[in-house]
């Protein structure tokens, strides 16, 4: 498992991955933005690259201030979850972050995410609070958040 830092070329693969359901992709600009951030030192953009392949198969967007940070999107391909990778992506980043002298990382879920939520309480994140309405979810459905945060040991 290979993890690095965002560069250009990785995003039209980002674009190519396969999704679940519920999940609303982000726009090739969207990216760009946010690579553009980490080259500022505001936000942290790692890939994880398949080591047969050599694409990108998942990828972490996290924004920091201070010593706070929130993961704005995690997302792994459809066809290589369940394998490890949003977990190596999480420690890969969280240690990272600390580095920067971040103490503690916030997200949130989808309540029916149930892999996700079950990933963050094994890692030690702990739930904080319901955001009512807070997804858009199918036809127009709205669909609550979960946050959870994890202090950085």
């Amino acid at each position: 498992m290979l993890i690095r830092s965002l560069v250009e070329s990785d995003i039209d693969q980002i674009l190519a991955f396969k999704l679940g359901y519920h999940e609303t992709p982000w726009s090739k600009k969207q990216l760009v933005g946010v690579l553009q951030a980490s080259l500022r030192g505001t936000c942290l953009v790692n890939v994880g690259i398949d080591d047969k392949t050599r694409v990108a198969i998942a990828y972490i967007v996290v924004s920091y201030v201070l010593d706070q940070a929130d993961v704005q999107n995690i997302v792994v391909d459809e066809s290589f979850r369940g394998l490890g990778w949003g977990r190596k992506m999480l420690q890969t980043t969280t240690n990272e972050l600390g580095s920067k002298g971040v103490t503690e990382l916030f997200l949130e879920v989808r309540p029916s995410n149930q892999a996700a939520v079950n990933l963050y309480q094994s890692m030690g994140f702990e739930y904080k609070q319901k955001r009512q309405d807070y997804y858009l979810g199918v036809a127009g459905m709205r669909e609550d958040a979960w946050v959870f945060s994890l202090k950085h040991r």
